[in-house]
């Protein structure tokens, strides 16, 4: 596993938000801790409300849909729908 370390007293700051459409009835707020240890910047949370009735129904289906709909720069690993856990 990599490690990393954050720039010396490094407080998480707000980032980004990203408001649901207008007229969704069912929104969830995901908020993603973003951080380049290239940049020297310090950490932030993006904020992003989903519609969870224009998304499938695992955490999953939405960290997907805000990389293809609202925001291309989210970056993640996944090995998950490949059958090994289970859970799905």
């Amino acid at each position: 596993m990599a490690e990393f370390s954050l720039p010396k007293n490094s407080k998480v700051g707000v980032g980004k938000t990203y408001k649901a459409p207008a007229g969704a009835k069912r929104v969830k707020e995901f908020k993603v801790y973003r951080w380049n240890p290239d940049d020297g910047k310090n950490p932030t949370t993006d904020t992003y409300e989903i519609d969870l009735d224009a998304c499938g129904p695992m955490v999953l289906d939405a960290i997907i849909k805000i990389k293809n709909e609202i925001d291309s720069s989210l970056t993640f690993r996944r090995s998950c729908r490949e059958g090994i856990c289970g859970s799905c």
